[in-house]
């Protein structure tokens, strides 16, 4: 079996170490990547204020095992099992028996007049963009970053405490730190009272021009950069190469990760969408990345071991059980949150972890990315996760897009 694997993140570096060292010679590993770096996404917000953070090379991490090809997937034919990709090398055409999709999700372009204006950190481009109109402003300047989810707390934290001489806003639809416990919000908005933003809740930008932002309630407020946090969307590859999609761009797959338009699609972490335990999508989160690639591969190892005669009697493999722990937000160098949460990543009452042991409990998450895919690499198997409340394989839901 031939599988080709496009993107090499979280989920798609671990679907392919797992694959080809599980399958023993018996499923051939392709990892097609736009980079020959391995980026670690939960730390984009580093990289925009200038930060150190280390690229490790995505073909060391990926072994000898897997063949790494460096480029851009410019067109999938799925049922011709065959990929063009178009690198440094010049352009290519790679065939597959079976393709991951594990492409990630992008900044979404914000949904308002005057968006050009605006800047996103979602992902290594967004915050390349970013970095240099940040590093840009002189003192006095106001920075505001709209969203108040944990990437837009993490951000702003991050620019008001390495940038001590600019005014730092939050402006979010909600609460300030609304989704955590009791406990936990309290932490939040001390922290960034400490760090002097200036975060309001309850509010939304309707427009953005040079210098200003327009709320829906009719204020205008100076803003000489903003930065928007308010979600992320898939890569066109999906729904261009006519595999079913949802809103966001995102691969509808039953819980077993495969595609429900074309079989021998899989899709993982945020370019797909599976089924979660109560039929919602799995958030989006490395908590899901790892897993969902590990699972992939189990699924077209099984798969690779039916075909080949040496699994009789087994059926494809069972529905991704997938539960969450809890999720570890750092509010710059020196400030940290941990936030317990039940499996299905909803936070739990008065369980936040803060202060000096959340903070090096981050450390340790954010140092571990890249570990995590070369301990399953040299121990093919060692990976695992916590259960949740597993669903149907079968599972189905309505096409869009």
């Amino acid at each position: 079996m031939r599988v080709l694997v496009v993107g090499g993140g979280f989920a798609g570096a671990m679907a392919a170490v797992r694959l080809a060292g599980r399958s023993k010679g018996r499923v051939e590993v392709t990892v097609v990547n736009p980079r020959a770096a391995f980026v670690n996404r939960i730390r984009m917000h580093h990289v925009a204020v200038g930060r150190p953070v280390p690229f490790p090379s995505l073909s060391g991490l990926l072994g000898s095992g897997v063949t790494f090809v460096e480029g851009y997937v410019t067109a999938l034919e799925p049922e011709l099992g065959r990929a063009e990709v178009s690198g440094p090398a010049g352009i290519r055409t790679v065939s597959f028996d079976r393709v991951i999709l594990a492409t990630g999700s992008t900044t979404e372009r914000a949904p308002i007049a005057g968006h050009q204006h605006v800047y996103g950190v979602g992902d290594i481009d967004a915050a390349h963009g970013l970095r240099p109109a940040l590093a840009s402003l002189s003192e006095g300047s106001t920075v505001t970053v709209v969203g108040g989810g944990l990437t837009g707390l993490e951000t702003v934290a991050e620019i008001a405490e390495s940038r001590t001489d600019l005014d730092a806003r939050l402006l979010t639809a909600g609460e300030i730190g609304g989704w955590f416990d009791t406990r936990g919000q309290e932490y939040v908005r001390g922290t960034l009272a400490r760090l002097r933003v200036d975060a309001v809740g309850g509010t939304r930008v309707r427009a953005a021009e040079p210098g200003r932002l327009h709320l829906d309630s009719g204020i205008e407020v100076p803003s000489d950069l903003t930065v928007w946090c308010g979600g992320f969307a898939a890569p066109p590859l999906p729904r261009e190469s006519g595999i079913a999609v949802d809103e966001q761009g995102a691969v509808l797959t039953d819980a077993a990760m495969r595609s429900i338009s074309h079989p021998s699609v899989l899709a993982v972490g945020d370019s797909g969408h599976a089924p979660g335990p109560r039929g919602g999508r799995y958030s989006m989160s490395c908590q899901f990345a790892f897993p969902s690639g590990a699972h992939a591969a189990d699924v077209l190892l099984r798969e690779a071991l039916d075909d080949a005669g040496e699994n009789p009697g087994r059926e494809d493999a069972d529905a991704l059980d997938l539960g969450f722990l809890g999720r570890c937000v750092s509010l710059g160098r020196r400030a940290a949150i941990l936030q317990l949460t039940d499996k299905e990543d909803v936070a739990t009452g008065r369980s936040a972890v803060t202060g000096r042991t959340a903070v090096m409990i981050k450390r340790v998450q954010l140092a571990g990315m890249a570990a995590a895919v070369s301990t399953e690499r040299r121990v093919p198997g060692l990976v695992r996760w916590p259960k949740g409340e597993p669903v149907t394989a079968r599972h189905t839901q309505t096409v869009t897009g």
